[in-house]
C-alpha cells in the first residue's frame, strides 16, 4: 500500500510542483533579414552532458535535421540539428557557441546541437502554462509549455516536448508498444474498463492509447492535472452517490505538465473523500529510484517506465480485470 502524502520526507519534498530547465537559446533570420531569439527549456533530469560540437559522421538517406551520428564516450549516438528540426534559417554572420545536449529518456540516447546554452532555473510548474494555438502552429506541435522569464526583457521560455523530438526520429513507435504475450494474458484475464492518460504530449498521449485500445479498453485524455481535474468533478456531478470507479477504473498521468505535475495531481486525487479510491500510475521518463520513491509516497499505486510496454499490462491488469 501507498504511504500517506504527508509521510514525503522533506528532502523528497523539495522542488515538487518544479522544474529544473536548462536553458538553451535558438537564433532565426527572419525575410527581413532580422534575427529572432528563442529560449527553449530542457529538463535537467533528461540531459546526460552537454559537450563541445564532436566530429560528426553524416547518415545517407536521413532528414536534414537527423543527418548525423556521433562517438560520445565510447557510445555512437543519432544527432538531430535542433534549427533544422524547427525550421528555423540559419544567419551565418550570427555568433552562435554551438554545443551538443546529449539527453538520455525513453530508453534512448540522442544527440541535440543547439546554438547556445545558459544557466539552470528553477519553475513552478503552475507558472507554466500550455501554449496559445497560434505558438503551437509555429513549432508543428512542438511545444508542451511556455512561461515568462523574468530577465528584464520579459521574454518567453518554451518546453520542448522531447517525445516529439524522438518519435520523429524514429527512435521508438507505438506500433512495438503491445507484445503478442500480453495480447494473450489480456484476453485470458478479460480485461476491460476505462483509462484516464495524462500527459502533456501529444505524441506520449499517441503512444499509450494505442496499445490500451488493443487491449479493448476506453481511453480518456487529458493534457495535465489541472484539466484532469475537471474531467474527474463533472463526472462526480453527473454520478451522484455512485463510486468513481463505475466510470473510470485507473489513471495513469505523467510528471512533468504545465498548470499541475503529476505528483502534485496524485497527491490531490488521494486527499479527496470521493476520489481517492481510484487507482494513479505513474508514467514518465524519469526510472531513477529517487523518482519511483517520489511517486509512491506522492500515493500512486503504481509506475511505468515510457517506452517499456512489457511492464503495461502488469501494472494496469490488478486494476481492470472483468
Amino acid at each position: 500500500m501507498a504511504q500517506k502524502p504527508g509521510s514525503m520526507p522533506e528532502v523528497l519534498k523539495v522542488g515538487a510542483n518544479e522544474l529544473e530547465l536548462i536553458i538553451i537559446k535558438m537564433f532565426n533570420k527572419l525575410p527581413d533579414g532580422s534575427i529572432e531569439t528563442y529560449s527553449y527549456g530542457v529538463n535537467v533530469a533528461k540531459v546526460r552532458e552537454i559537450l563541445p560540437l564532436p566530429v560528426l559522421t553524416k547518415v545517407p538517406d536521413m532528414p536534414d535535421y537527423a543527418e548525423a551520428l556521433a562517438e560520445v564516450r565510447g557510445q555512437v549516438v543519432p544527432v538531430i540539428n535542433l534549427g533544422k528540426w524547427l525550421k528555423f534559417n540559419h544567419d551565418p554572420d550570427t555568433q552562435v557557441k554551438p554545443k551538443i545536449v546529449i539527453l538520455e529518456m525513453l530508453g534512448t540516447c540522442v544527440g541535440m546541437i543547439v546554438h547556445d546554452v545558459e544557466r539552470i532555473r528553477r519553475i513552478k510548474w503552475d507558472q507554466i502554462k500550455a501554449p496559445p494555438a497560434l505558438m503551437q502552429v509555429k513549432h508543428s506541435g512542438r511545444i508542451t509549455g511556455v512561461t515568462k522569464l523574468d530577465d528584464g526583457e520579459e521574454s518567453l521560455l518554451l518546453i520542448l516536448d522531447l517525445e516529439n523530438v524522438i518519435a520523429e526520429m524514429g527512435a521508438f513507435s507505438s506500433a512495438k508498444a503491445l507484445a503478442l504475450e500480453d495480447m494473450g494474458k489480456a484476453s485470458r484475464a478479460k480485461l476491460n474498463g476505462t483509462v484516464l492518460i495524462i500527459d502533456d504530449s501529444a505524441v506520449a498521449r499517441r503512444i499509450l492509447r494505442e496499445p490500451l485500445e488493443k487491449l479493448g479498453l476506453q481511453v480518456i485524455e487529458s493534457v495535465n492535472g489541472k484539466e484532469a481535474f475537471s474531467v474527474l468533478d463533472d463526472f462526480l456531478s453527473r454520478i451522484g452517490d455512485k463510486p468513481v470507479t463505475d466510470l473510470i477504473q485507473v489513471v495513469i498521468t505523467d510528471v512533468e505538465m504545465p498548470e499541475m505535475d503529476g505528483l502534485v495531481f496524485t497527491r490531490k486525487l488521494k486527499a479527496h473523500p470521493k476520489l481517492k479510491s481510484l487507482p494513479v500510475v505513474i508514467n514518465t521518463s524519469l526510472s531513477a529510484p529517487e523518482n519511483r520513491e517520489k511517486a509512491k509516497l506522492a500515493g500512486a499505486d503504481g509506475y511505468l517506465v515510457k517506452n517499456e510496454p512489457s511492464h503495461l499490462f502488469e501494472e494496469l491488469a490488478p486494476f481492470l480485470k472483468g
